[in-house]
């Protein structure tokens, strides 16, 4: 059963990404989704250290420190976050890395509905 709220922090160098995420997430009527944005890596692992967050959304082509490696440190710092990759464009083998080391995947471009069906799937299972 899907919870009454959902703490997530997305991570993305994009701004456009950030705030449609946000706008789509904040719309919905069903659930109240406390929504923290960062566009680094780094400043995404001292807010995971500050935190408490049900899901971390991370663009998986970030500058600086990849984001397989960011994972990895969540992952380390609260193993009860979920983690789901973000991409526009990846081969099979990515696909496999990022299932190791991360929940779900979320292809780019997307829409409100899948944002938020994903969510539920990963915070279900």
């Amino acid at each position: 059963m899907m919870p009454k709220s959902v703490k997530i922090l997305v991570i993305d160098e994009h701004e456009i990404i950030l705030k449609s995420i946000t706008r789509a997430l904040r719309s919905s009527q069903e659930i109240l989704y406390d929504v923290t944005t960062t566009n680094t890596a780094i400043e995404g692992l001292k807010l995971v250290r500050n935190n408490i967050y049900d899901l971390v959304l991370i663009d998986a082509f970030l500058s600086g420190m990849s984001a397989r490696e960011t994972v990895r440190r969540i992952k380390n710092i609260s193993p009860l976050t979920r983690v789901v990759y973000m991409y526009g464009h990846t081969s099979g083998n990515e696909i496999v890395e990022y299932l190791e080391t991360g929940d779900g995947i979320l292809l780019k471009p997307f829409n409100t509905e899948e944002i938020k069906s994903t969510i539920s799937r990963i915070l279900i299972a």
